[in-house]
């Protein structure tokens, strides 16, 4: 009886316990302060134990703003570096040098547009993979695929070639499933120093677009293939 007593106890704290646990999404990965700013991923801390600091950090809202960003990096000479809103990465790839922009998709994230006809989103760089999947599930939709980890941005999800473990149809690499994609590259002075690349299926360079790791461009816009959900 005693044993039976101290189980219960113990059924009990663990319920109370797991009913006060909340998930709790990583802190902003860019952090500045009167020095500068940091840029840190999404555990914590870099493979290499070294601080990534970032000399300028811009937080573009609308492809325009995005574009005029790459604009002025390119007038002036810099390169220009990618991070998104948790930068759920392992390596440093998006550390920038000192002669370096390093552009935020945290706040270019406001376009998530449902096709039915086409069976088809186009979501902006920014938008966080569970708000596509909850805004096609409204329209009685779905992804094709997509990883366990739904903390990631849509353009994030498809340069590092995130999959899920699906054989079905062409299988479980979500960037697989990416029908359209819109990258803003260099330009010369005559073009405004940075342009928009609509890149579709027959393009010579889409696939490796898609999968680029920020390399050809910044992404702008990815649109994705949807099927019906079965009823």
């Amino acid at each position: 009886m005693a044993n039976q007593r101290w189980l219960l106890r113990g059924l009990v704290f663990i319920i109370w316990g797991a009913a006060l646990n909340h998930g709790m999404p990583p802190q902003n990965p860019v952090r500045c302060n009167q020095t500068g700013c940091v840029l840190y991923n999404a555990y914590g801390v870099w493979g290499d134990r070294k601080d990534c600091k970032a000399p300028t950090v811009v937080y573009p809202t609308t492809e325009e703003e995005l574009r005029l960003e790459v604009a002025n990096a390119n007038k002036n000479n810099q390169k220009v570096k990618v991070v998104t809103k948790s930068s759920h990465t392992i390596p440093k790839l998006a550390c920038p040098t000192e002669n370096a922009v390093l552009i935020s998709t945290e706040r270019y994230n406001s376009t998530i547009d449902v096709n039915i006809d086409s069976l088809s989103v186009t979501a902006d760089a920014g938008v966080g993979l569970r708000d596509v999947i909850d805004r096609v599930e409204k329209a009685g939709l779905s992804l094709v695929a997509s990883p366990y980890w739904e903390g990631v941005s849509v353009a994030g999800v498809i340069s590092t070639g995130s999959h899920g473990s699906s054989w079905w149809g062409k299988g479980g690499a979500v960037h697989d499933h990416v029908i359209g994609l819109k990258l803003i590259v260099p330009a010369n002075q005559s073009e405004g120093y940075a342009k928009v690349v609509n890149l579709q299926a027959r393009d010579p360079i889409f696939n490796a677009a898609k999968v680029s790791l920020g390399m050809l461009g910044v992404i702008s816009k990815v649109t994705f293939s949807l099927e019906r959900v079965a009823q």
